[in-house]
């Protein structure tokens, strides 16, 4: 008996009968329903067994929820129906073959120990990786890199690594494949390709698991990789019960070896397939789901469809522009307050949405000064431990108290001022005991002389101008300069952070409270980034898929941020406009799109995608 809520096309792929089914999923279209409902539909009318039944999701999270709604749907009366992520039925797949447990998974802390020990083994590598400022960042996409060759089996010496070159890549992916064999552990990427390998040299074991699952249903189909489709295509044979539910337009996991085109080819893979468009957007109000349709409609590769909202009020978007980020942080503190005073309302309404993860630490950075509760389930770095950052605390440490050697150590030759290290006493000491150890250079006495009166200059400033002086009237601005015209390093990247460090300090009035404050920082952005009952959100496009929210705010709308500046070619720049896609759509009521004026926000134009989806009567704010 079916749901009787449930609309044309959703009956139809609930209905389905035997053979694949391509089902087309907009966002909000109630893929969920349709899913729990067509396993409903083949246990009580088809007859089909529940134990002969697999379910595939992406997230662990989402297996559960799946499992549970759809065992509330059927009062917990068909457990043998089988959830999980590709992972967990790849797992259970190995076990049952080469007796696997939890042990053999390697924990993620242990391979990012494991990376490092294998870097360290490369000298010609520990250059190219621990000089470089985002070490951690990097070493992360190094794993990414890892994960994709093995993903989409790509040979290790062929793969153009964004981190380090060719040969070098090869090395540390044949050494660290090396050492995960000799501790006897896996990680998730190497159980999809022994998987494989098993189901493909094993015909026994293969039949043995066709004839368990009969029927395949995968959720966001659109983020397969091709290792793992392979595999499905493998368990789905001879009958070919695949059900496939997903939505190209919200492909947005290509760093990671998810390929869109899969879904797009599936036809052509399986010519005999039923194809359904949920075209229903029961999230989203009108106004917003014709802005996301008139933004998606410029990428070239993807299914033709047209969304509609069952909610047909307007007025969902506004489109803001501000003089800099400072103000548009402002006005998102300032929105917050203003819908907080609305009867009924309540903080985890409303979700802030960044491409990056430096970009929201700022707004979270912030709402914690404004005492506006917030929180953050992905992983964030930390501006204060930036290279440039440490250099302006050592200048105001050393300009305060002047005992801290190491800070001096530091600043002592950014502007160069030729001094040499082996002329700094060891111990705490005085101007006067360092310019007669450079007696003999007077240019270096100059140079110190004068480096002494700007420290005592700087002792009495407020933070903001203490780091515009040491910027500006130091030099340390034409210091950075030079150094990435010699090195090729961004000095953008650079005066980005310094200009959010200046703006973050001009809350503070003196030197000791911006330091101390800089010195809790990390403990104090942790706890505000626990879990709490009512709470804003702030997520990146990636982290926001599958969620909403009645309220969404986009900041940094601009070329450089959005779409990301490394997105150069047409298909990175179609990813870069389907995250933003999902990102737009992840609101029910109001979506609030701001741009930035100021170069640092990576460019003062807004972003083209606007442009894309601007209407003729609508103006900037």
């Amino acid at each position: 008996m079916l749901n009787a809520t449930v609309n044309e096309a959703q009956s139809k792929a609930i209905t389905h009968g035997e053979g694949p089914m391509l089902v087309l999923a907009g966002p909000g279209s109630g893929k969920t329903l349709v899913i729990t409902q067509r396993i409903k539909y083949l246990i009580e009318e088809n007859q089909v067994k529940p134990e002969h039944i697999l379910v595939i999701t992406f997230t662990k999270a989402a297996a559960l929820e799946m499992q549970k709604r759809f065992l509330a749907m059927t009062e917990n009366r068909m457990l043998p129906v089988m959830f999980g992520t590709f992972h967990a039925i790849f797992f259970q797949i190995l076990k049952q073959t080469y007796s696997f447990n939890a042990t053999s998974i390697i924990k993620e802390s242990q391979k990012i120990a494991l990376i490092r020990e294998v870097i360290k083994e490369i000298p010609e590598q520990q250059i190219l990786i621990h000089e470089q400022e985002d070490e951690e960042e990097n070493i992360h996409k190094l794993l990414s890199e890892i994960s994709k060759v093995k993903n989409c089996g790509l040979q290790s010496h062929e793969f153009q690594s964004e981190i380090v070159p060719i040969h070098i890549f090869s090395a540390i992916y044949q050494q660290y494949c090396k050492k995960m064999s000799m501790l006897k552990k896996v990680d998730f990427d190497d159980m999809v390709l022994l998987c494989y390998q098993l189901l493909h040299q094993r015909t026994d074991v293969l039949k043995l698991w066709q004839e368990r699952f009969r029927y395949i249903l995968i959720d966001e189909f659109q983020d397969i990789n091709p290792l793992q489709y392979k595999i499905i295509q493998m368990l789905a044979s001879p009958q070919n019960n695949l059900f496939i539910v997903g939505d190209d337009d919200q492909a947005i996991y290509g760093f990671r070896g998810s390929d869109p085109e899969i879904m797009r080819h599936f036809q052509q893979d399986y010519p005999n397939v039923e194809r359904v468009l949920l075209n229903i957007n029961y999230r989203s109000n009108s106004d917003i789901v014709d802005h996301a349709n008139q933004l998606i409609k410029h990428n070239v590769n993807r299914f033709d469809k047209e969304v509609i909202a069952q909610n047909t009020s307007k007025d969902g978007v506004r489109i803001c522009y501000f003089e800099s980020r400072q103000e548009q942080t402002k006005n998102i503190v300032s929105l917050i307050r203003q819908y907080m005073r609305q009867p009924g309302a309540q903080y985890k309404d409303i979700a802030l949405i960044y491409r990056t993860n430096t970009h929201a630490t700022i707004t979270a950075e912030k709402l914690l000064k404004e005492k506006i509760p917030f929180q953050m389930k992905e992983k964030t770095g930390n501006i204060y431990n930036s290279a440039v950052a440490k250099d302006i605390i050592a200048y105001l440490t050393y300009a305060l108290y002047q005992k801290d050697i190491r800070a001096f150590y530091r600043i002592m030759n950014r502007p160069v001022r030729y001094i040499r290290r082996d002329t700094v006493p060891m111990k705490c000491f005085t101007m006067q005991e360092l310019v007669r150890n450079n007696q003999d250079k007077e240019y270096v006495i100059r140079n110190i002389t004068r480096f002494y009166e700007q420290l005592k200059f700087l002792k009495g400033m407020s933070p903001y101008a203490a780091i515009n002086f040491i910027r500006k009237g130091i030099g340390y601005d034409e210091y950075l300069r030079d150094k990435a015209e010699e090195t090729g390093d961004s000095f953008e990247k650079w005066e980005h952070d310094l200009k959010y460090i200046q703006e973050s300090a001009s809350d503070f009035d003196t030197l000791q409270e911006w330091l101390l404050y800089v010195e809790h920082y990390e403990e104090n952005l942790e706890q505000g980034k626990k879990e709490k009952e009512d709470a804003v959100n702030i997520v990146t496009m990636h982290g926001s898929k599958g969620l909403e929210w009645p309220i969404v705010i986009i900041p940094d709308v601009n070329e450089g941020h959005i779409p990301h500046k490394k997105a150069i070619t047409d298909a990175e720049l179609e990813e870069e406009r389907r995250m933003f896609f999902v990102a737009m759509t992840r609101a029910k009521e109001k979506l609030f799109l701001f741009s930035v004026k100021e170069k640092e926000a990576g460019n003062s134009l807004p972003s083209r995608f606007i442009y894309e989806f601007i209407q003729q009567d609508e103006v900037w704010h």
